[in-house]
């Protein structure tokens, strides 16, 4: 029994064996493939074509910065000379119109002038026409106050006013000399009529005043 089983695995076994060496003898095994080598290869351009040219990326030329046009108008503005008006000259009178004289009548009055002296200053009102001729008022105030020094302290003196009223004729002389308001201080009062007295006379009327005497109310205030 043992012997007819080993007989069959015997069988068997080389059955399988055959079997493998037919299936190897159909099917060759492959040959080992030989590792592949590269070797470096330098590309030559063929006679007659360009080589390959390097192309340089296109720059675009900058833009030139746009002012805004108000920005431009305020510089331009600014650029521009000044001018400055030229004054019209005047025309000339028609041949057929004349100058008119200015009426004496029409000028405007003189106004009331303050001047200093030494012992005060004093105002000045005028009666009559009007007497546009400042220069000769100045000159009447510089020469009465001249003559005006009250011998009194500076504290009696303090506030005091006094109004003298007198009348130049063409010539410049002066008359109607009076007290016309009072200080309230004797002395003071006495030596503003003698200023008044000791300045006679005065420099003559202007030729073109239209009248031939001329009042004046000059006040007298005391220096402080």
């Amino acid at each position: 029994m043992v012997s007819r089983n080993a007989t069959i695995l015997s069988g068997i076994l080389h059955l399988a064996v055959i079997s493998l060496l037919l299936i190897f003898a159909a099917n060759p095994a492959s040959k080992l493939q030989q590792p592949l080598r590269y070797r470096a290869v330098k590309l030559v351009s063929l006679p007659g074509q360009p080589g390959s040219v390097a192309v340089q990326p296109k720059v675009e030329p900058a833009k030139p910065k746009t002012i805004p046009t108000k920005v431009q108008e305020k510089i331009q503005e600014k650029l521009k000379p000044k001018t400055e008006p030229v004054a019209a000259a005047p025309t000339k009178a028609s041949s057929g119109e004349q100058a008119k004289p200015v009426e004496q009548g029409k000028a405007e009055p003189a106004r009331a002038t303050e001047g200093k002296g030494e012992g005060g200053h004093g105002d000045m009102r005028l009666d009559g026409a009007n007497f546009p001729y400042p220069y000769y008022l100045s000159s009447l105030q510089i020469k009465i106050l001249s003559n005006f020094k009250p011998v009194i302290n500076a504290r009696e003196a303090k506030g005091l006013k006094a109004v003298v009223f007198f009348v130049i004729d063409r010539g410049g002389r002066i008359s109607d000399v009076k007290l016309e308001s009072k200080s309230g201080h004797f002395l003071f009062d006495q030596e503003a009529q003698r200023a008044v007295l000791r300045s006679n006379p005065l420099p003559a009327l202007p030729p073109a005043f239209g009248s031939d005497q001329l009042g004046v109310h000059f006040e007298f205030v005391a220096s402080e």
